[in-house]
């Protein structure tokens, strides 16, 4: 199964900690971790553009201001995870679970979503022009202030 080492997860940590003047972001463009644990971790501004993760585990994760435009989530499990201000433009989140994620300030522009579970999950001032959530749950969705132009399926 794909994951991202250990020795890159720490050195992304102390990349974070030190403001870039030591350690090593993480970049995993165009990489497949399909079915990667990753639950649990510190991985702000990650570069996964493109990326292939389908089926991956990132619940609880703290991925503020990672950049996943153009990859594929599909079936990923991101409940519970912070995913405020990043970049989830054009990407394929088909029957994942975000439910309780918090996506505040988040660019979902064109994102599929579609038969997602969106339980509780924070979109306050994301950007979900033109997404697709057709088929998704969508109980207890916070909407505030979210860009919702062309948003397919939204249930209001």
């Amino acid at each position: 199964m794909a994951s991202i080492t250990t020795e890159k997860i720490l050195a992304h940590t102390l990349w974070l900690d030190t403001e870039g003047r030591s350690g090593r972001k993480i970049d995993e463009t165009g990489m497949n971790l399909a079915g990667a644990m990753l639950n649990d971790l510190n991985l702000t501004r990650v570069h996964l553009v493109g990326a292939t993760m389908t089926k991956a585990n990132l619940a609880g994760t703290n991925l503020t201001e990672a950049d996943f435009s153009g990859a594929n989530l599909d079936s990923a499990n991101l409940s519970g995870a912070n995913l405020t201000g990043a970049d989830l433009g054009g990407v394929s989140l088909r029957n994942s679970n975000l439910s309780h994620a918090n996506l505040q300030g988040a660019d979902l522009s064109g994102a599929n979503l579609e038969g997602a579970n969106l339980e509780g999950a924070d979109f306050t001032s994301a950007d979900l022009i033109a997404a697709n959530l057709k088929r998704s749950i969508q109980t207890g969705m916070i909407i505030t202030g979210a860009k919702l132009a062309d948003t397919q399926g939204i249930v209001r």
